[in-house]
């Protein structure tokens, strides 16, 4: 008896134990691979009604999150996403989302904002 699975909709089949390939039918067109290959060609064939093979899918690889900055001045969060771009601070004041260069952001919280201390 044959391995089988169900994913949205559609039957998936264990072809071969040893090499772990499965095998689904789309449009009645066989698609074989892996199965996170045969899953993604699904939902490929779901969405856009376009039979794609599983190896035609590049394998997915995560990327490390980028190193985000943050700095307290006087109680005021400022973060930077991106530390190549200097404008890139940001920080939220009165609900209000506030973007600029870290000089200018500290030389308006000198200037416009009183902190209670």
């Amino acid at each position: 008896m044959r391995k089988r699975l169900y994913h949205r909709g559609y039957n998936i089949e264990l072809d071969d134990e040893k090499t772990q390939q499965y095998s689904a039918r789309l449009g009645g067109k066989r698609v074989t691979g892996t199965l996170l290959g045969v899953k993604q060609s699904i939902d490929w064939w779901c969405e856009t009604n376009v039979v794609c093979m599983p190896d035609e899918f590049e394998k997915q690889e995560f990327s490390a999150p980028k190193e985000k900055k943050t700095e307290e001045y006087k109680g005021i969060q400022i973060m930077n996403d991106s530390p190549v771009d200097e404008k890139g601070w940001y920080m939220m004041v009165r609900g209000k989302l506030l973007k600029g260069s870290l000089p200018a952001l500290k030389n308006f919280i000198d200037k416009k904002l009183v902190i209670k201390s």
